[in-house]
């Protein structure tokens, strides 16, 4: 009797737990059913989830490329501003020397300006945030279309170069940036100024780094005719007077292909902003100059 029993109860068991593996599966299926329905999908937390990720998905690179956009127009306006800045500069500095170089108009001096002011470009540029949009970097922005006319004496500076956004993506249509600046050539002081009714007295002309003064100011020792060479070549030049060329101790550094020279110096340069390529000139009186006078004018 009692081994019948307990064999009742072990059946009992048994199906009681396929009946609650049953109600398990029916409530699962029915759950199932809810969330097919087409007036309660919203009640599936499920649903709730993917909602939530296509949107994310939507508007985050909507919003990145919008705050990507709105930085590179910065960044577009910013080097805009500094290639101009730095072509202001530039033919300022131009200007100064226009008045005693005897090759104006010519191709040379076009080339001069085209080479001067791609290379004041590059140092100006040189490590600046706003760069990073170029498409070639700072080597890619031409100065071709620069000129020096000797009808008008101006000087034109002219900067393009090609922008690229995203930066680094090079399939995206570029973006051309062109700057232009056109200054006149400075024509310096005659000296023939009066004071009053006074007696005139003789105007003489020096520079900062210069042993003597000068009575003409076209003296060949005040205009000076500059000239590039290729750095292989130096050994082989002379100047007017028979003499080496030799570097200069103040812009010379290794590593140029290109150098600069006059032909009366004894020096080849790196960088036509070399203080010995600019010439100072002042003009003082001649009783209040201690200098001997120049070899060739002051005589």
């Amino acid at each position: 009797m009692l081994f019948r029993t307990g064999l009742n109860l072990k059946k009992f068991n048994a199906l009681q737990a396929a009946d609650d593996g049953a109600t398990v599966d029916l409530i699962h299926f029915l759950e199932s059913l809810s969330c097919s329905e087409s007036g309660r999908v919203s009640r599936c937390a499920s649903g709730k989830r993917g909602s939530m990720t296509v949107e994310a998905a939507l508007v985050f690179p909507a919003f990145l490329l919008t705050v990507t956009a709105f930085v590179y127009l910065l960044a577009m306006t910013q080097l805009k501003t500094e290639v101009g800045r730095s072509l202001t500069d530039s033919g300022k500095q131009l200007a100064e020397i226009a008045e005693y170089a005897d090759t104006a108009g010519s191709i040379e001096s076009s080339a001069a300006v085209i080479l001067y002011g791609k290379q004041e470009l590059k140092e100006y540029l040189d490590g600046r945030v706003a760069t990073a949009i170029l498409q070639d970097g700072v080597g890619g922005i031409s100065t071709l279309g620069s000129s020096w006319e000797e009808d008008t004496g101006l000087i034109t500076l002219q900067a393009s170069c090609q922008a690229v956004f995203p930066p680094g993506i090079t399939w995206f249509h570029p973006i051309r940036i062109m700057q232009k600046r056109v200054v006149r050539g400075w024509i310096g002081f005659d000296g023939r100024e009066e004071s009053g009714d006074s007696e005139k007295e003789e105007v003489v002309y020096v520079t900062d780094y210069g042993s003597v003064y000068h009575k003409d100011l076209s003296c060949r020792y005040l205009k000076l005719s500059i000239r590039q060479s290729d750095l292989s070549k130096v050994s082989d030049l002379r100047n007017e007077s028979g003499g080496k060329y030799y570097p200069c101790e103040k812009c010379w550094e290794k590593g140029a292909d290109r150098v600069f020279l006059t032909e009366d110096g004894t020096r080849y340069h790196q960088s036509l902003n070399c203080s010995a390529l600019i010439r100072g000139i002042h003009t003082v009186l001649l009783s209040e100059t201690l200098l001997p006078p120049c070899s060739v004018c002051g005589g």
